[in-house]
């Protein structure tokens, strides 16, 4: 705190108070691009852009960790096409976000699938799994993660997708070890935009849901994040950005909290 206080001073003047604020924007904003400025935000928990000093962050993984949604559609994709289904761009982005078994209830109505739903999630996941090993980080997620975590940020990721393809993901990341709590779509009875997988880390977490930002980058992950009393920045990424992305907050690349 003192530090923050000095690096304040110094950029201000001795007379200049830390900035107060009163309460959450009313509408999205834009990440300031001064870049000593953003800097101090990974330091000191997001502070200056969020308004207070959440205790936990919490990551959506496909999308906000990693450009995961191409292998995810690629694999979709190659259920569908056995069976005589294309699917586009557009349906697909509307599935982000969503759990595998909300996903697959649609897909099957919409392409009058007759499998088992087990059966097309199984062969879906024996065809993601070996696309996963080759993710890398999205920009400027490691020395964000690195920066809340020096900062004492309790962090969580609280993602759609199977244990499996999590576990794969954050492995191949480099961050395995850098979460306290990991919440996959199978922990939790309702998926996204429920705020079942939201409350659920929190709670591991041991942090009140008013204590807690959530990074999403779905309509759907917002919502829940919102109906589990969180603050939320939205990401937007190639599928969502089209979307409407109800935030406190809005980006388009975690490198505006990293800059610097």
């Amino acid at each position: 705190v003192n530090g923050a206080l000095m690096d304040w001073e110094e950029r201000c003047g001795p007379q200049a108070s830390a900035p107060s604020h009163s309460r959450w924007p009313s509408r999205p904003m834009r990440i300031p691009a001064e870049p000593r400025l953003i800097f101090d935000v990974v330091r000191h928990p997001l502070e200056h852009i969020v308004g207070f000093r959440p205790a936990a962050v919490i990551f959506d993984m496909d999308g906000v960790l990693a450009d995961t949604e191409p292998s995810n559609e690629q694999a979709i994709a190659a259920v569908l096409n056995r069976r005589g289904g294309v699917l586009s761009d557009r349906e697909y982005g509307g599935l982000v976000g969503q759990s595998n078994d909300e996903s697959w209830a649609w897909l099957i109505d919409r392409f009058g699938l007759t499998d088992e739903t087990a059966e097309l999630q199984s062969e879906y996941v024996r065809a993601v799994l070996p696309l996963l090993g080759a993710i890398r980080p999205g920009p400027g997620v490691i020395l964000l993660v690195e920066g809340l975590r020096a900062a004492g940020v309790r962090l969580a990721v609280a993602s759609s997708s199977p244990r499996a393809a999590v576990d794969i993901v954050l492995g191949a990341l480099g961050l395995s070890d850098a979460f306290e709590a990991v919440i996959s779509g199978e922990d939790v009875a309702a998926g996204k935009p429920a705020p079942d997988i939201f409350i659920r880390a929190a709670g591991e977490l041991r942090v009140s849901p008013g204590q807690c930002v959530v990074i999403e980058d779905s309509p759907h992950g917002l919502a829940g994040a919102r109906t589990a009393g969180m603050r939320t920045i939205a990401l937007r990424t190639r599928y969502t950005a089209g979307m409407e992305l109800l935030a406190d907050v809005v980006i388009d690349s975690l490198e505006e909290f990293a800059a610097g």
